[in-house]
């Protein structure tokens, strides 16, 4: 029995540019850690091997002390450590996977087509070679009895493609049918964290989950269906950002017309904090057809604007703040 450990999405250096400076800081600091835990976990369970299905470390930002830190960390592991370069830390021979002396026990893979690898019985990986994720070919030696497939960010139709060559393991989004492991430093709110011990030798494995620490942060749905004043909007949104950040807030229900969301006039956020605002929705205000007043000819003349729809409402509220403080001032 060959028992291997897998892991992917660890995302040393990564930028997490949607989630601003001080939250991206926050989860570069959880990746070396989960890294390092990681390790820790493979060597209590007495795992032959460890594997990285992708993402290690982000390409394009990358720094070599840190690609030195995960040489330290996974040199000190007690077996075999494989990298199976994915989306975001393909490699092409001209980067510092290739420009870094790997300590002897471990491997970085760095060929598209599916290749057998030593210390990993049974099974076979892929690395990504660009940035175009096309489907990769198998070896010639797939005469061999079909083992396990390893590469990163397949799609479904990619994996299935793929089955009867072996079982596929690959990382990312989990994929109906297809053996996934996710990332374990990720945005707030989404799945992932634990990595998968695998016996190799067994291709119907489901395999075994290995619950990790829990990384910093968390995700807050807030639905505002119910809101009519700025202050409630504003209240919500400040006791979100007491919490230790990253926070990410899901805004969620139909916004009212007359409400800003935070910039432009709106509440203001904390650093920690992120919006989403993929599932909300904005209200629109209709008037009366004899209504001829100043407020109801500038709602009218919104309706008939084009463009994007967020923008279209944070330009609508704007404008019936400064007519209703106009109002007010008469």
């Amino acid at each position: 029995m060959t028992r291997t450990m897998i892991i992917a999405g660890v995302n040393l250096d990564r930028a997490w540019t949607d989630l601003g400076p001080e939250s991206g800081g926050t989860l570069r600091d959880w990746s070396r850690q989960v890294l390092a835990h990681a390790v820790a976990a493979g060597g209590r369970r007495g795992v032959d091997s460890l594997v990285i299905l992708g993402g290690l470390l982000d390409r394009s930002t990358a720094l070599p002390a840190t690609v030195d830190f995960a040489v330290q960390v996974l040199g000190s592991f007690g077996g075999q450590v494989v990298v199976v370069p994915g989306p975001s830390d393909w490699t092409d021979g001209m980067d510092l996977y290739a420009l870094t002396d790997w300590a002897p026990n471990t491997t970085v893979i760095g060929s598209a087509t599916f290749e057998s690898v030593a210390g990993l019985s049974g099974a076979r990986a892929s690395a990504w070679t660009s940035p175009v994720g096309s489907t990769p070919r198998v070896a010639s030696d797939s005469d061999e009895a079909p083992g396990i497939l390893l590469r990163a960010g397949l799609t479904e139709e990619q994996a299935a493609v793929l089955q009867s060559h072996g079982r596929v393991l690959t990382s990312g989004p989990a994929s109906e049918g297809v053996l996934t492991v996710p990332d374990l430093v990720r945005v707030p709110g989404t799945d992932g964290g634990w990595g998968l011990v695998i016996d190799l030798d067994s291709v119907d494995t489901e395999g075994e989950r290995v619950e990790l620490p829990p990384q910093p942060g968390r995700r807050v749905d807030l639905d505002v269906s119910g809101m009519r004043e700025a202050a409630q909007l504003a209240d919500a949104l400040a006791r979100a950002g007491r919490e230790a950040g990253p926070v990410v807030v899901s805004l969620t229900g139909l916004l009212a017309p007359s409400l800003l969301l935070p910039g432009f006039g709106g509440p203001e956020l904390s650093a920690a904090v992120v919006l989403d605002l993929s599932g909300l929705r904005y209200s629109v205000e209709t008037p009366e057809a004899s209504d001829r007043s100043t407020r109801a000819e500038f709602l009218r003349a919104m309706s008939l604007t084009r463009g994007d729809e967020r923008e279209r409402h944070q330009t609508a509220a704007l404008g019936l703040r400064a007519l209703d403080s106009s109002a007010a001032g008469a």
